[in-house]
């Protein structure tokens, strides 16, 4: 799935580092996932699934089709199409419609006429988010107590399901602030809850006489639920005064935004289902199992690794011993303060700025690389690799590492070097997968 796999290889352990971060992301190629963990047997469908303390459940949870009228699908978020497309040819006959709202148009044939795709914006939401979004409030608020709707959600969602001109407006300036500020995805989420009828539980109260079985993908540290895609089939725990809450610490007065409460009577998720149906935790004990092939001492460092990108891999190369892996996951977040803002994602900034601050650790005969699991690390890459050879490139090029960095301009610093990794997006969304090899 690593497209310049080749180009990348320049050393051994180069090559190793990248048939590792390969495994990582066939565990979580969209397809292949959902054959392995959704089936049907007659009248049976069996999803595979995590449970709260990351056990997988390999025998499943099990759905009597045969006792519902009609089965309907909605997928939101990243990859949500190829996922609904894939349940969409599982079900066959027995999906009675199915509207998946993505980003960017499928590059793929749609197998059952009977779904749908919609395209959507993202970061940031725009009129086609409306428009798709209202067709998926419209399908759920049709269904009857006879009626099954599955729901896969995955990361992304926050910003594709958008309702109303007045969301659009608030959801876009609050996305840009916050996350300019350095607000974590929680903070974020929590505030993008309160401005929307859909998020927060908000799916689940529009179709609440239908049985609804969720399926999310985690893109997020700690995988609660509630936060994913801003939980639209979640009971949301936290509440408005918790959203301004937020507005006030990164000095935004709560009274300019529509903030509203979300569906509080815990009744109504009676009938819901959620699970969590792949993670991080796929990924990486695919890496794992990879890594230990390859005859590497093997450590999951982190798999909820948090804090500014430009410092994250500084630790894991002080401490790093020789012939060891370090495998991580988690979102980091980068700190914007230099107007001069350039092109690039956490994952390019957290390399790049290992190299800014521990040069020598990298020199020392280590390998590292960061990305994002969708393929799209804020660009058209994922992520990126280095090493000594990344160092040396650098300085031949005559190239201010702290300059680029300053400028969050990660992107063309690694363009310039030949170290940006890029991949075929086909692949879950389950945030930033990071791997440290030292030789």
């Amino acid at each position: 799935m690593i497209t310049n796999f080749k180009d990348l290889a320049k050393t051994p352990l180069r090559e190793k580092a990248l048939k590792i971060a390969e495994a990582g992301y066939r565990a979580i190629e969209i397809e292949s996932a959902i054959l392995r963990k959704v089936s049907l047997k007659k009248d049976r469908l069996v999803i595979k699934h995590f449970g709260s303390r990351g056990l997988f459940f390999d025998r499943g949870f099990k759905i009597d089709l045969a006792k519902f009228q009609k089965v309907f699908l909605v997928g939101i978020g990243k990859g949500s199409s190829l996922a609904s497309n894939a349940i969409a040819n599982i079900l066959g006959e027995r999906l009675e419609k199915g509207i998946a709202l993505d980003i960017g148009n499928p590059q793929f044939e749609i197998r059952n006429l009977k779904l749908e795709i919609l395209k959507g914006t993202h970061p940031l939401p725009s009129e086609p988010n409306i428009v798709a979004t209202k067709e998926i409030i419209k399908l759920a608020q049709s269904l009857t107590k006879e009626d099954l709707l599955l729901v896969f959600v995955g990361g992304g969602g926050s910003s594709l399901t958008c309702v109303s001109e007045e969301e659009l407006k608030d959801s876009s300036l609050i996305t840009k602030e916050l996350t300019k500020a350095g607000a974590n995805i929680e903070e974020l989420n929590t505030v993008r809850k309160h401005l929307s009828i859909l998020k927060g539980g908000g799916l689940v109260k529009m179709a609440s006489r239908a049985t609804i079985v969720s399926l999310i993908v985690s893109d997020v540290c700690g995988n609660h639920l509630g936060i994913i895609a801003s939980g639209p089939t979640v009971f949301d725990e936290t509440t408005k005064a918790d959203a301004e809450t937020i507005l006030k610490k990164y000095n935004l007065n709560p009274a300019d935004f529509h903030l509203i409460e979300t569906p509080k009577e815990k009744a109504l998720f009676k009938k819901t289902t959620n699970m969590l149906f792949v993670c991080n935790q796929d990924a990486v004990m695919a890496m794992l199992a990879e890594a230990e092939k390859l005859g590497f001492l093997s450590k999951i460092y982190s798999l909820a690794l948090e804090g500014e990108a430009k410092d994250i891999f500084e630790p894991m190369l002080r401490n790093i011993k020789s012939n060891q892996v370090f495998l991580a996951a988690g979102e980091t977040t980068v700190t914007i303060k230099n107007h001069k803002l350039g092109k690039g994602g956490r994952n390019m900034e957290a390399v790049l700025g290992a190299i800014c601050s521990f040069e020598s650790g990298i020199k020392d005969g280590a390998v590292m690389m960061s990305f994002a699991s969708d393929g799209h690390d804020a660009t058209e890459a994922a992520g990126a690799i280095a090493d000594a050879k990344t160092i040396e490139a650098a300085r031949n090029l005559n190239l201010d590492k702290g300059e680029f960095l300053d400028n969050h301009d990660s992107f063309h610093f690694f363009e310039k070097t030949g170290d940006l990794l890029f991949v075929e997006p086909k692949s879950f969304n389950v945030a930033d997968l990071m791997v440290v090899l030292k030789i």
